[in-house]
């Protein structure tokens, strides 16, 4: 089978009597039988509609109607992979509610505002009293910052949460489990309902109104 990249699979767009494919899934169909002038319901050949098409009529069962004529290139399905952006609206509360409160208490530990104690005094903590090596501590508040700032905008969303979820497994197993369950205890409750909302995001994307879906879409 052929490999396509994006590009060369924008060009079988269906028009200059070219015919119409489109990808699936890490796949490229050939269906030039039902797309009229390079679009059929709203999708246009020439480009991967894996995260538009479920919002269509059709099941995935469909494909197999189709000729198979090759497979999206690798590098260029992961990075879209990466980038694709769920079509729900309602998500932009979640970012906005998480990436806020992680650039907060990032701007504390960098920055040194909101009463925070800066880069120099949140180190000292983090390598003094709980022994977290200079390197993680280090990760631990840039990923607080930046992440919580990439979140806001829907930037690189999924490596974001990524990042701040691994935050809040160690916050859990450095402070808060054993200190119980309950927040006013300073247990894990908090972190794990951070942890949670952070691997919601890593699984769905950063939905319609992000700068990854702008991304996608181009």
């Amino acid at each position: 089978m052929r490999n396509f990249t994006i590009d060369q699979l924008s060009s079988f767009n269906g028009t200059n009597n070219k015919p119409s494919y489109v990808g699936y899934k890490g796949k490229v169909y050939d269906v030039s039988g039902v797309f009229q002038n390079g679009e059929h319901g709203g999708l246009k050949a020439g480009t991967d509609i894996t995260s538009v098409f479920a919002n269509g009529p059709h099941s995935e069962e469909i494909f197999a109607k189709f000729p198979a004529v090759g497979v999206l290139n690798e590098a260029n399905n992961t990075v879209k992979k990466l980038l694709a952006a769920n079509s729900q609206r309602a998500d932009l509360i979640l970012r906005l509610a998480i990436g806020i409160i992680f650039l907060a208490h990032g701007s504390q530990k960098l920055l040194g505002w909101f009463g925070g104690y800066g880069w120099s005094g949140t180190m000292g903590f983090l390598t003094g009293t709980l022994h977290i090596p200079s390197v993680l501590a280090g990760l631990v508040i840039l990923i607080e910052f930046f992440g919580g700032l990439a979140i806001i905008f829907g930037f690189l969303t999924r490596l974001a949460a990524l990042g701040i979820a691994g935050t809040m497994v160690g916050a859990a197993a450095t402070v808060h489990l054993a200190k119980g369950f309950f927040l006013e205890n300073g247990g894990v409750e908090y972190v794990f309902i951070l942890l949670a909302v952070s691997v919601y995001l890593m699984i769905k994307g950063s939905g319609a109104f992000s700068v990854d879906a702008l991304i996608s879409r181009k």
